[in-house]
């Protein structure tokens, strides 16, 4: 069996309020992904996913808990090892627009990454063209602001810009949830695509249990800040022991009963 790309262990998150008690988002949180894996992150709003997403990209510091990222410790690593962690881990937030900055074209913001990492001006760019062509768009979007295309093809742009370092490990926060059905489909195939061809690790954080069900070699199901059952996909979707994924997947239908 393949090593680890991302270990984390007893990961806890409690956020601190002025003269009103803490909020615990993720208690002792203990999981890995592997190289080729993708595994899937699902619970109700609130239920702490978006946070450990954020704490592995090292976007917010956990309060206790390890993090391994390729063997290495990066629980509390800052400066130079924060910034190094680049290289092993990139991220594809839920709303692609605002993710770019809106005074740089998506081209500049794809080989925003290339540049950090030494390399030549017109190389990054290049490359920046590539990358998007690989991820479907023509490469004169390149020079296209995020306000002159759809979210579609900003999230496009988006997957190009975390392709760009060649990590090993991509986490994805709801990447569908802000694109209709027909582009929410085709930004999975692209997902897939991406991750089958350069065997990437990936945890893929969405709320939408067939997307999961379809997608992700492994399911972790979170209620209240903690992991109440794991599993395969295609076994834990299909007859979860949980009353709470019971109850996820019950939802789930009768939405989209309501939406026929």
């Amino acid at each position: 069996m393949l090593e680890p790309v991302l270990e984390v262990t007893d990961l806890t998150k409690r956020f601190e309020r002025k003269g009103r008690s803490s909020v615990v988002a993720v208690d002792g949180v203990s999981f890995c992904v592997r190289a080729d894996e993708c595994v899937g992150l699902v619970g109700g709003s609130g239920s702490g996913k978006s946070t450990i997403a954020q704490m592995v990209t090292r976007l917010v510091e956990p309060t206790s808990g390890k993090i391994v990222l390729c063997g290495r410790d990066v629980s509390h690593v800052r400066g130079a090892g924060l910034r190094a962690m680049a290289k092993d881990v990139q991220m594809v937030f839920q709303n692609p627009a605002s993710s770019f900055d809106p005074r740089r074209t998506l081209g500049e913001g794809v080989a925003e990454s290339l540049r950090n990492m030494g390399m030549k001006k017109p190389a990054a760019y290049a490359r920046a063209r590539e990358l998007m062509e690989q991820c479907g768009l023509s490469a004169n979007m390149a020079d296209c602001y995020p306000r002159e295309v759809s979210g579609g093809q900003c999230q496009r742009a988006a997957i190009a810009r975390a392709l760009a370092p060649d990590a090993p490990l991509v986490v994805c926060d709801e990447p569908t949830s802000a694109l209709d059905v027909t582009t929410q489909a085709q930004i999975v195939r692209l997902l897939k695509r991406i991750q089958c061809e350069r065997g990437l690790a990936m945890l893929f954080i969405c709320h939408d249990l067939a997307l999961v069900q379809g997608f992700c070699d492994r399911v972790l199901v979170m209620q209240n800040g903690r992991i109440v059952e794991e599993g395969l996909a295609s076994e834990v979707l299909a007859c979860p022991s949980h009353p709470y994924t019971r109850l996820l997947l019950e939802s789930a239908s009768l939405a989209k009963k309501a939406d026929k």
